[in-house]
């Protein structure tokens, strides 16, 4: 299904790479649907997404099934339908399983895993064959490093999430699975980190972009280590 005039909803909008996959959605003519949870992550992507003001942003929590599901009647009404879905939606967090809680441990579940499964199941019965849903997971789900098990086990539970949902639903669904991407905010938290190892967002987007539309791919998880553009002379 080509982009262009299609609904394609990204959850997790003012994140990291909330902007990028925004403006290239738009870019390639779709109209979309943006999530957010604080005005404040919403105040500050409007400032930095170039077509910010074509996005329909909503505030809602997708952790709870109820508002996930009215979420999904307002779009309807609003759009007719969604044609794709971009699962954004997560955060990072650190901790070994010494100084991780039952508390943490669940966060990260809900906060990656259960996001994306309310989501793809409200929406579930726009989808089509022709449609695309990409989620996120993560490098660390399938090399773990240690020291941040909540999270790789949020965005492994992400994985499994989608090599399931590719066998129950008729639309495409996979996964990109990145290492440290390299955004601002990761670049203000790690500073004296070897940027140039890190993935470029561009690289990112440019995968979400060709799981969306191509029909020949589905099921797979994307490993993206690495990808920064190369500098011209």
């Amino acid at each position: 299904m080509e982009l262009q005039n299609s609904t394609v909803l990204v959850t997790g909008a003012t994140g990291n790479m909330g902007p990028y996959v925004t403006d290239a959605l738009v870019d390639s003519g779709a109209d979309v649907v943006g999530t957010y949870v604080t005005e404040t992550e919403k105040e500050a992507v409007e400032e930095s997404a170039e077509y910010a003001d074509a996005v329909s942003y909503h505030q809602v929590d997708l952790t709870d099934q109820a508002a996930a599901e009215a979420f999904a009647e307002t779009v309807a009404d609003e759009h007719g339908s969604v044609d794709h879905i971009v699962g954004l939606a997560g955060g990072f967090s650190m901790g070994s399983v010494s100084d991780t809680d039952g508390e943490a441990f669940q966060a990260a579940l809900n906060l990656h895993a259960t996001t994306a499964f309310l989501t793809v199941k409200a929406f579930a019965d726009y989808l089509s064959e022709q449609s695309g849903v990409v989620l996120f997971s993560s490098d660390r789900a399938i090399d773990p490093v240690g020291g941040t098990l909540a999270y790789d086990v949020g965005k492994g539970a992400v994985r499994t999430l989608t090599e399931s949902l590719d066998v129950e639903l008729d639309a495409r669904v996979n996964a990109v699975a990145p290492f440290l991407i390299d955004v601002p905010g990761n670049r203000e938290a790690m500073p004296d980190a070897d940027f140039s190892e890190w993935t470029a967002p561009e690289a990112i987007v440019d995968e979400v972009l060709h799981l969306l539309s191509n029909q020949g791919v589905r099921g797979q998880i994307v490993q993206m280590t690495g990808g920064q553009p190369e500098m011209a002379d």
